[in-house]
Formats: structure tokens, sequence, C-alpha cells
């Protein structure tokens, strides 16, 4: 599990490898500036050669992109610096001396149209501010933030993007809107959390030396003064393998569960279909399909191992779990309905689309397992907030809602509730598609009638719900190419290499 850390966690962990193993800070500082510039001139090579603009703070962040003019200049790329003007703090001052006796350019202010002396810039860095930002930009540093990002030109973030609030994700008035970022230790949450992604582009991370501090034995230096752990865990491959039911030699049928699917009416017929199809993609034993009999003749699409009942003879205790709530409408008898499952049924149950809206005024704990899965929109209509206000408290809406139920909360990085809770790292915008949500839902049913435990159920579909999106040949997919795709995505996933760098 990749971790992802708030901004104090970073800098207890920053601390402890100074103060606890003796890495002196200039040496974390010239490893994430020299590392920082290894990223840009493989991501940016050919911009770079036209010229950099380092814009370089007071601070520790400023230090490393002094770090970083030094290293480019000693390459032989031409590089300008602007430096905001003030006290610098110790390691950013020895850093930009450094650079004034090598006769490097430096700028105590900074305009767009000034050039490097061989022609105008074709990248910018972004060493402005770090991850210790709390109030909105204002004065010099937002008027530079705002012309960088007028400029046109592509930008890389030192460790954040200048003006993002390092946990939350959200911009502090004016923030800078990186091509890509260098982030260093750990990912920091609001690298993730909505909007973070659209100021960040494509994350890096660089190891500088802080992993080091996690390996001090206890008794031999003193208590960290704060944690140094992490808010949230990001699932490898190797994590979610180990998760996967397996199916013993002796295996029948039965022995991988048994799912029930409450999906599908005579207008959406077909949410019942993509969540059963996907259900045996995933490995049930058994699926069968519950949904009115006026809709029975829409299902020519549901795989022949599919069988189906009426609605009205279901008995949930038959069952090993059910899926609940894809296609199924609004109607007052169908929102008793589902309440009523939500309530009584004796077994392990995922919850989705209508069978959520069904919730509504009524989502209270029930008495046996239950996995949610809810989009913003859902979501919000649980809580009785807006869908815009849980994008912009992401983590906060997951904790309301796992008070109820453990939850995954749909998105860009779907959050899965757990301790940590966890965010997937798989997927991407070709899952914005119609019957998209329904796939999951069958997924995460197919795991927990395989025994799976509800957030482990949330995590492993999720995952595994990404990861066969991206396995599709075309971006422009539709929901039937994710049920395809399940079992390659399953047999690969054991095999798949560390998704850092892509995020």
């Amino acid at each position: 599990m990749i971790p992802v850390s708030t901004a104090a966690q970073v800098r207890a962990l920053d601390e402890r490898a100074i103060r606890d193993l003796g890495i002196p800070g200039p040496v974390l500082m010239e490893n994430a500036g020299r590392l920082a510039t290894d990223v840009l001139l493989d991501l940016h090579g050919t911009a770079a050669r036209q010229g950099v603009r380092v814009l370089c703070g007071r601070g520790n962040n400023g230090g490393d992109g002094w770090v970083m003019a030094r290293h480019l200049a000693l390459r032989g790329v031409p590089v300008r610096v602007a430096a905001l003007p003030g006290p610098m703090s110790a390691d950013c001052a020895l850093n930009r001396g450094i650079c004034e006796r090598m006769g490097l350019v430096v700028d105590d202010d900074w305009q767009p149209g000034d050039d490097l002396g061989r022609g105008g810039a074709g990248l910018l860095v972004d060493a402005l501010l770090g991850t210790g930002l709390a109030s909105d930009l204002r004065g010099v540093v937002a008027a530079w933030v705002t012309r960088a990002n007028a400029s046109g030109l592509p930008i890389l973030a030192v460790d954040l993007p200048t003006g993002l609030h390092a946990d939350r994700g959200a911009p502090l008035g004016v923030a800078i809107r990186a091509t890509s970022t260098v982030t260093f230790g750990r990912l920091k949450a609001g690298l993730l959390l909505e909007p973070g992604p659209d100021y960040c582009g494509q994350v890096i991370v660089a190891d500088i030396g802080l992993d080091a501090a996690t390996f001090l034995q206890a008794g031999l230096v003193p208590s960290p003064a704060s944690d140094i752990g992490s808010c949230l865990g990001m699932p490898e491959p190797a994590d979610i393998a180990a998760w996967l039911p397996v199916r013993p030699p002796g295996a029948h049928k039965g022995s991988s569960g048994h799912l029930a699917v409450v999906a599908g009416s005579a207008e959406r017929a077909g949410a019942g279909v993509l969540a059963c199809n996907a259900a045996m993609r995933a490995g049930a034993g058994l699926v069968t399909l519950f949904l009115p009999r006026q809709a029975w003749d829409r299902l020519g699409a549901l795989r022949p191992e599919v069988m189906v009942e009426d609605l009205e003879a279901l008995d949930p205790a038959r069952f090993s779990a059910l899926a609940v709530g894809p296609g199924v409408g609004g109607e007052p008898e169908v929102v008793e309905r589902c309440r009523s499952l939500w309530r009584d049924a004796p077994v392990p149950a995922v919850f989705d689309a209508d069978g959520l809206n069904a919730l509504v005024g009524a989502f209270q704990p029930a008495p046996f397992p239950r996995l949610i899965t809810p989009h913003p929109g859902e979501a919000g209509r649980l809580l009785a907030i807006s869908a815009a206000e849980v994008q912009v408290d992401r983590l906060g809406a997951l904790s309301a809602l796992a008070a109820v139920a453990p939850t995954l909360l749909k998105g860009r990085h779907t959050l899965v509730s757990g301790s940590p809770p966890t965010v997937n790292p798989t997927g991407g915008a070709s899952l914005a598609t119609a019957g998209s949500g329904d796939v999951l839902t069958g997924l995460a049913g197919a795991l927990l009638a395989r025994g799976l435990p509800p957030s482990r159920a949330g995590c492993v579909a999720a995952f595994i719900h990404g990861y066969a999106a991206e396995l599709c040949a075309s971006e422009l997919l539709v929901a039937g190419d994710l049920v395809e795709q399940i079992p390659r995505a399953l047999q690969c996933v054991a095999r798949r290499g560390p998704v850092l760098g892509r995020v």
C-alpha cells in the first residue's frame, strides 16, 4: 500500500530524517532539486532546451528551485531565476549564494516577457511556496501565479503547485496550473482530492531520503512529535492480488457464492444485465437476477448462465449476498422494498443508484454487512448536502457516509472507507459512460458473495473496474466492454507494475 500523507505528516517525517537519522537539511534539499531536475528533463526536455525560468520563493521550496537552477545550468540548459524579495530560510539562502557565485542571472522581479539571454523561456518551474500555505495568496506571489498561468508555457511544480492546499486539494484564491508536479517523500492528499488533479497535472513521487526515517528503531530515538503515518492508502497490484478470493482445488459452483441481483425495470432492464454479466465475469459461482416480469423480454443480452426470477419471489436468506438498486426506479413500492432489504436482508449487500436514492431520509446503520457505492450526487442526497459540497470535502463526506455503512465514493480517484481509507489509482475519464456504475455494482456484489468484507470488496472492485477500463482498446468504451475485460484484469493484476508516476 502506497502511503498518502497530510502536509503535517510529511513535515514530521522530514523532521525525523534530519533530527533522528542525522541527514542534514541541505542534503535533503540537494536530493530534491537534483531529482526534480531529472524529472524535468525527462518529461519536458524539448521545452527545457528553449530555456527555463525558475520562480523561487523564500523558504525551502524556493531552495529546491535554486538547486534545480544550478543543475540545469550544469547540464547546459539556459536558465534564469526570478526570486521573491525578502528574508530567506537558511538552506534557501545557502543555495541562492551558490547560484550567484556561479554567475547565474537572478531577478528580484519577473514579467512573463523577460528573456533568458537566448530568447524566451520554454518552461517555467514553480518553486514559490510549498505545503505550508493555509490562507489565500495575495500580493506579489498571487501576481506571479497569475502571470505564470497566463504565460501559456508548460509549468513544472516543485512538491505542490503554489496556492493549492496540500490536504484538501482546494485552490487558495489563485493557484498554479501545473503541467506536471514532482512531489517529495510521499503523495500529498491535495494532489488527489478534488479539484487538486486539475492543478497538478502528471504527478511523480521522488524519494529524497525521507523513507529512511520510517526504519528508525523504537527506543533508540525520541518518539516523533507528531504522526508520520498516512491519511490515505493507495493499493498496489500486490495488495489487490493478496485480497482476491481463491478457489480451492475441490471447489464447486456454490463455493464461490450465490449473488442475487435486484436491478433493472421495464424501462432500464440493461442495468440488471450489466450487473449480472459483470458478477459472472468476476467469479460469482451463481447469479440470479430479480426484476419484474414485464422486463423479461428485454434481457436478450443477459448471459445464459444467469438465472432469472420474478421480483416477488425474492428470499434474501437463500443467497450469499445481494446487489441492489441499478435501474429499479423510484416508485413508492420500489422504495419500500429497497428500504426493507437494507434493514432486514440477513446477508451482505451492496446498494447503488436507485437503491441509494430509496434510502434518502432513512439512511441508518443496518444490522448486517452493507456497502454503498454513491457518486457525488447520490452521496449528497444521503447527507442532505449538494454534490458540490461533497466534492469540496470528499474525505469528510466519506467519513460521514462510512459512519452509517462502508462506502465507495465514486469519482476521479475513487475513495473507499477503511483504516485508513484507500484512494484508487486505476481508471480514468473513459469510465464516464452509461452503465459503468452497474458493472461496478456487479463486481462488488460478486466479491461480497465470494466472502470479502464490504470495505475490502469495495477496494478490490474499484481497482479491477478501473484496470478493466485501461485494458480496453479504446477510450470510447461502453460498459459492456468493461465486462469483457474483467477476467483479464483479474488475471493480470498480480503481475502489474507500480502505479506511481501515473497519478
